[in-house]
């Protein structure tokens, strides 16, 4: 079989879609990010992926990518990503499917803990919500004839849960989903699916139902809450080990907010699945009983702030993409050229010269003309560059009866085959002054009667009536005494203005001339009286100091003038 394209072919088609980017590669396949594009503008952006060349020998793994091809087409589901073509080009099978701008829910969980970050407790809700619904939708499809197709999906982990950056949830990759549709059997004892992800049952290799997702929903929701897979040990002994008996931790322990999803992660997470929720649609019943703060973000805006470098980075791809198309730039398919017949006429060359109009034979005269050899081919007529030259069919003739020269300049004149030139309105002749540069009418030589090509030359400008202008060029002297000048004018003209007051303009005057004249007076007034306080509080200080040691003194009089008549009789 041919090889199919590698990763040089991005920038290229592949059938009808452009590989625009490489998303992801592996050993089985390869994930590309494609445009088909169609008329009047059509473009549609989409996900080629496509089986690697060597692997479409093996019958058993084409089936198995057929089987996801056929399972995914009967699906159409808003959390589901949708299958548009299953095609083969150039020997390796593809499947073109829905283009979700977002990214994974392990990248949204990676990038959280590598910024020290919590998805909210409402956004992880709602995430695990539309997880559910897609998933129900799956296990309960049913084929054309309303039988069931017992799809299970295996592998239903965060990095097949893809987010957009609007906030759309999409489940992916179907490649080892189990269902009635399979042609490719499963061997007794294969386990397929991540390990930190299996349920218990899966980890043992039995026969899986719809309730092995359900333990799978449980897990990422856990790890949304907490940003950690309770299941994840060192190795995958240890790991398979912890699935079977490990009892892990309630999300309250990390986070008291968390306690409404306790019941919901323990029912999910059971070891034995008749414990479990039987369906998906139940786990979602209970998660939208969970009432939860409102998240200050949601969960569109939560993902663009968190990606915004990714995103203007896919948008300039995009952009750059739509800017190559719409200018012709960018790879594109080039059909191999036909080699021109020898009978194919050979045309003056325009594209040196300043460009003009050039107006082939008519159809019915054109095989003869182009069936002359040529040598009987006369040279195209010389031009000087720059002339705005237009070439007029004359039909053999020389110029059209009834031409009047158009004193001004440019000018086209498109003819069918055998049509004279209309008359032009005649106009007032400037005479035109004789200019050696000025092109003169050419006429083709003899040699070809049946046609003829005449260049007609551009007729100058005619000049403006009166004075004809000019430019004059100043100094820096001249220039600098002109704004000296200037400026002089600007100063007499301001000393020459008057300023003149009205009524209204006085009383304001006054006015305000009266409150500081009274301003003045009353901060005098304050002043007197407050040195007058100042000094009547000193006085009676003073009166105050002097009335006490008046009365000592007179009390000590006292008792002395009392003491003195008792001596007396002693004596």
């Amino acid at each position: 079989m041919p090889e199919a394209a590698g990763s040089s072919d991005v920038g290229t088609y592949f059938g009808k879609y452009f590989l625009m980017k490489k998303l992801a590669a592996g050993g089985m396949g390869e994930v590309f990010l494609a445009k088909q594009q169609g008329p009047a503008g059509f473009q549609k952006m989409l996900v080629v992926k496509k089986v690697l060349s060597h692997l479409t020998e093996s019958k058993e793994f084409v089936e198995a990518f057929l089987g996801e091809a056929r399972l995914a087409a009967q699906m159409n589901h808003r959390n589901i990503v949708q299958v548009f073509e299953l095609g083969q080009e150039s020997g390796a099978y593809f499947i073109a499917m829905e283009y979700v701008q977002g990214k994974s829910l392990r990248d949204l969980i990676d990038t959280t803990m590598r910024r020290k970050e919590k998805i909210p407790a409402e956004l992880c809700r709602s995430l695990a919500d539309q997880i559910c619904d897609g998933a129900s939708y799956a296990h309960n499809l049913t084929d054309m004839a309303g039988r069931s197709l017992n799809l299970v999906h295996r592998d239903l982990n965060p990095q097949n849960v893809l987010i957009s950056y609007g906030g759309d949830v999409k489940i992916i990759d179907f490649g080892i989903a189990k269902s009635e549709l399979s042609t490719v059997k499963t061997e007794a004892g294969m386990i397929k699916g991540k390990f930190v992800y299996m349920s218990p049952e899966q980890s043992l290799a039995k026969k899986l139902d719809k309730r092995s997702d359900v333990f799978a929903i449980g897990i990422s929701l856990y790890e949304m809450l907490t940003g950690i897979n309770p299941f994840q040990k060192n190795n995958i002994v240890l790991t398979l080990e912890a699935i079977q008996r490990y009892e892990p931790p309630p999300p309250s322990e990390y986070d008291p907010g968390y306690a409404p999803f306790d019941p919901i992660i323990s029912k999910a997470l059971a070891k034995d699945r008749d414990r479990r929720y039987s369906d998906a649609c139940e786990m979602q019943d209970d998660l939208r009983r969970v009432v939860l703060p409102r998240p200050p973000e949601r969960l569109g805006q939560f993902m663009g702030r968190l990606f915004r470098a990714q995103l203007e980075e896919e948008q300039k791809l995009l952009f750059d993409s739509d800017r190559a198309r719409l200018t012709g730039a960018g790879p594109r398919r080039t059909p191999p050229r036909a080699t021109p017949p020898e009978s194919v006429a050979t045309v003056p060359d325009l594209a040196a010269s300043a460009g003009g109009t050039q107006l082939l034979p008519s159809a019915a005269d054109r095989g003869k003309a182009f069936s002359r050899p040529a040598a009987a081919r006369s040279p195209a007529p010389s031009r000087r560059d720059g002339a705005g030259d237009t070439l007029i069919d004359t039909d053999g003739g020389g110029p059209p009866q009834g031409f009047v020269r158009d004193e001004l300049p440019g000018g086209t004149a498109v003819l069918k085959p055998g049509q004279a030139c209309p008359p032009v309105p005649a106009r007032k002749g400037v005479p035109r002054p004789a200019d050696p540069d000025q092109e003169t009418t050419e006429e083709l030589p003899a040699a070809e009667p049946a046609r003829k090509t005449e260049f007609l030359g551009a007729a100058p400008r005619r000049p403006p009536p009166g004075k004809p202008a000019s430019t004059n060029i100043m100094t820096a002297e001249e220039t600098e005494a002109a704004q000296r000048a200037a400026q002089a004018k600007l100063d007499e003209a301001k000393k020459g203005v008057l300023h003149t007051r009205t009524r209204n303009d006085k009383r304001a005057e006054l006015a305000r001339a009266r409150s500081s004249r009274g301003m003045w007076i009353a901060l005098g007034v304050g002043t007197l009286a407050a040195v007058v306080l100042i000094v009547g509080l000193l006085f009676l200080f003073f009166a105050d100091e002097s009335a006490p040691s008046a009365v000592r003194r007179a009390r000590r009089e006292i008792p002395e003038s009392r003491s003195t008549p008792a001596s007396e009789p002693r004596r």
